[in-house]
């Protein structure tokens, strides 16, 4: 039954790195006022969006080269939400070093499922310490390659002070005591928090904690 838990909990931190994958890993907010829409910037693995109330959304890799500085988006994003499109490189090193543990991790707890189900499926007699030794080390490399990708990201607001302070000193001055000191906050005009994936990044953090320990507590 323990090891059936564990192989139950080791869907879930795969079903955990999928969510992580797709969701955003940090959003600015500006927030509403009587005269202004709402702007919401968001970081994902791959790309850059901002969006202004309704106006369409401006979507950009973190690759191309070419940006329309004159685009109404671009303006927004720069006038309203104090970040710069045209300067990201830091921010996404950071977001690759992230999701590259991420794609180890998720690896690795499919090899761990893969292991638990052998475990639970071969016949007493052909079972072998060897494979719950083997399926224990994959849950426990899984539970630190998780880890290293959810604290590699605490790292975000030194790479925002640095892809503002290399492009505008105006901005870097509104974002200094905002996202690029602490990873969240609020005040009266902004809120900046990470996003859905850091938080699933998380959650699979401490479910593969788990699994690993019905695992190691199962009499297979």
């Amino acid at each position: 039954m323990k090891l059936k838990i564990g192989i139950a909990l080791s869907v879930i931190v795969l079903v955990c790195c999928v969510i992580s994958f797709a969701l955003p890993w940090y959003q600015i907010e500006k927030k509403e006022t009587k005269i202004l829409d709402k702007v919401v910037v968001q970081y994902s693995w791959k790309k850059f969006s901002c969006q202004s109330g309704d106006e369409d959304k401006l979507t950009l890799n973190y690759d191309d080269d070419e940006v329309d500085t004159n685009s109404i988006a671009t303006k927004i994003c720069v006038a309203s939400a104090l970040v710069n499109p045209l300067s990201v490189d830091n921010i996404s090193k950071i977001l690759n070093s992230s999701l590259s543990f991420l794609v180890i991790a998720s690896a690795l707890a499919l090899g761990t499922a893969l292991l638990q189900l052998i475990l639970l499926l071969s016949p007493k007699l052909c079972r072998s310490c060897v494979w719950k030794l083997l399926c224990i080390g994959c849950s426990i490399a899984t539970i630190v390659m998780l880890f290293i990708s959810f604290f590699t990201f605490l790292g975000a607001p030194k790479a925002f002070y640095d892809d503002t302070e290399v492009l505008n000193a105006n901005l870097l001055g509104a974002c200094e005591e905002r996202w690029c000191d602490k990873i969240i906050g609020d005040d009266d005009d902004f809120k900046w928090i990470p996003g859905g994936g850091w938080w699933s990044t998380l959650c699979g953090c401490f479910t593969a904690l788990v699994a690993g320990i019905f695992t190691l507590a199962s009499h297979r």
